[in-house]
């Protein structure tokens, strides 16, 4: 299997630290990144020429990072089929992912996955094929999904994640009206201790969550909410909608019941805001809402199909 090194340029500041060691601490590569790039086949060049840690830098020097090649995980077979990619470069991978898929395999390696179809993907492109899930989505949640292309990439990611550098917006579909129309809902979750699977608000041992929401439209008997992530718990937005009495249209988990108009919960992450790790580019980015919750959002108007 052929894998690509990952190329990192940097120009030295007055601020930066004067040595190679101290230089790469100070841009967040982390210990393990260290011992890869001595030690599996990394190289430093400062002005074309190459370079050990300890060398001393000066203000305008180069400093070209080679990132080791790094061996894909078995644990991910790769599966061909249809991605949507909404944006791409040398270091991220945004894929806007359908319902009905889950992120992730379980441990029966057997079933399709996003991180299966994108290994497939990275390897048609001649990529390195390592698997770098940065976030994820429930398998009847929609939108979109952050893949990093390097471990250096995902630590960057992993730093900045409930930050105001990376935001991540949904719209989902509820039954009745929040009130107010425009809020935020603290309350911390944890396990449920009727099944592990499941979350529920736990004022003892649940950990802090915060979601910020905004009523976009009222309809008769439901609303079209938007909502941001503050957290990043387990079915964070689906346990909190549920537990202020108004939860997500076709949420079976967590309203206790089934709805004709749609086959899973109508949640869908449509927007994120990046501030890229490397490039420092504001990358906004959007996925229209799929065409299930479109159905929905037009039998909440009153509108009739045919």
């Amino acid at each position: 299997m052929k894998t690509t090194n990952r190329f990192l340029k940097f120009i030295l500041q007055d601020t930066d630290k004067k040595t190679v060691r101290k230089f790469l601490v100070q841009h967040k590569f982390s210990s393990s990144q260290l011992h890869n790039l001595k030690n599996k086949g990394g190289l430093i060049f400062v002005n074309h020429k190459q370079r050990h840690f300890n060398f001393r830098l000066k203000t305008g020097d180069e400093l070209l990072v080679v990132l080791s090649s790094e061996a894909p995980s078995d644990l991910i077979e790769p599966m061909a089929g249809k991605i949507d990619v909404i944006f791409e470069d040398e270091y991220l991978l945004v894929v806007n992912k359908p319902p009905g898929i889950a992120s992730l395999p379980a441990k029966a390696k057997s079933s399709k996955t996003m991180a299966n179809l994108v290994k497939a993907y990275l390897i048609e492109h001649h990529e390195n094929s390592s698997i770098h899930l940065v976030t994820r989505l429930d398998r009847d949640t929609s939108g979109l999904m952050v893949f990093a292309k390097t471990s250096y990439a995902h630590s960057l990611l992993d730093q900045i994640l409930h930050t105001d550098d990376f935001q991540k917006f949904y719209l989902a579909m509820i039954y009745g009206q929040l009130t107010p129309p425009t809020g935020l809902i603290d309350l911390p979750i944890g396990i449920d201790p009727a099944a592990f699977y499941l979350r529920a608000i736990d004022h003892q041992k649940g950990k802090a969550s915060q979601t910020i929401y905004q009523t976009k439209a009222v309809y008769p008997g439901g609303s079209l909410v938007e909502l941001k992530l503050l957290t990043g718990r387990t079915h964070q937005i689906r346990v909190h909608l549920s537990a202020v009495g108004h939860p997500i249209i076709g949420d079976e988990m967590y309203s206790k019941k089934k709805d004709p108009r749609i086959k899973r919960q109508a949640l869908h992450c449509f927007n994120l805001r990046i501030i890229h790790p490397v490039t420092k580019e504001l990358l906004n980015l959007k996925a229209p809402l799929p065409e299930d919750m479109v159905v929905l959002k037009g039998a909440l108007r009153g509108e009739r199909n045919g």
